[in-house]
């Protein structure tokens, strides 16, 4: 059962929301044992960063000095592995899932390798870094790092800048987090403390033609979907190299474009299926072709 403490703290949100039309993100800690199916351990590790849900932190504060930075990421990362056993709860019924995925992933037969690369996500495996990084980490299979940047520290300018670089997907006037090929580190920006996580994006709408309208990027305009397209992209090394070949998707409709093959190496792909997810959105282009021996026109 909640408290008085948590049942007014919920009140609250609920009058903040309705007052303002912003969403809150949750606390995890203000969470009652039924409701905590995942595990809420954070253990020190020696060069001051903290893992959470294997996950580790840092730069960002840590449970004996928290800051709002520290906790804001801890419970980003507590909903994010939620949300994502919602995803591939969602993605285990194939094409007939009613959240888009016949019109991102085309193909029941994708099942395994989609879910096997959101499962990779969920559970913070390790990642494989190049033969640099290892010699600095002392380990081909380093964890995920997530790393603070503080906009007044000198020497991580260069990465400040490209978090303030513009952003095409809308999330923000930023990007939220930023991804290194072969690298295990993931660049917490400034931006992403300054938006809310999980607020389901606006479901996109079709044009006359049973299309996405083009430059619609309304999916992906949430930081949880961005951090699927991202974390999808650290897991997967093929995705990497085929957008230094072919380049940057500037549209949704250019993502259910894509074949059955040509979709598992792109990970907005992995982040417009997760931003529909946790919008419900159902509404989707008709994808031409065969799927599944079932003819869609």
């Amino acid at each position: 059962m909640l408290s008085s403490l948590q049942w007014l703290c919920l009140l609250f949100a609920w009058v903040f929301t309705t007052c303002t039309g912003y969403v809150l993100d949750p606390d995890w800690k203000a969470l009652s044992s039924r409701q905590e199916p995942v595990t809420v351990e954070i253990q020190h590790m020696n060069d001051d960063a903290v893992v959470f849900n294997g996950f580790e932190i840092a730069k960002c504060g840590t449970p004996d000095a928290p800051t709002p930075q520290f906790n804001n990421i801890v419970s980003f990362l507590y909903f994010a592995k939620l949300h994502l056993q919602a995803v591939i709860d969602d993605a285990q019924q194939g094409v007939l899932s009613p959240h888009g995925y016949a019109a991102f992933f085309k193909s029941s037969t994708n099942i395994r390798r989609v879910t096997g690369i959101l499962q990779n996500i969920l559970r913070a495996n390790p990642l494989i870094v190049d033969e640099d990084r290892a010699a600095i980490v002392k380990t081909h299979t380093p964890q995920p790092r997530f790393v603070c940047i503080n906009e007044d520290d000198a020497s991580v300018a260069n990465i400040t800048k490209m978090c303030n670089r513009s952003l095409r997907y809308g999330i923000n006037t930023a990007d939220p987090l930023l991804i290194f090929p072969g690298k295990e580190r993931i660049a917490v920006c400034p931006s992403f403390f300054r938006v809310a996580h999980f607020r389901p994006p606006a479901c996109p709408t079709l044009t006359w033609d049973g299309k996405f309208e083009r430059q619609d990027m309304a999916l992906m305009r949430t930081t949880f979907a961005y951090f699927v397209y991202s974390l999808a992209m650290m897991y997967n090394r093929d995705m990497w190299t085929a957008k230094l070949d072919y380049g940057n998707l500037s549209d949704m409709q250019e993502a259910v474009d894509l074949d059955s093959r040509q979709c598992m190496h792109n990970p907005e792909n992995f982040g417009f299926y997760a931003g529909a997810v946790l919008g419900n959105c159902t509404n989707f282009p008709k994808t031409k072709g065969r799927l599944d021996g079932e003819l869609k026109m």
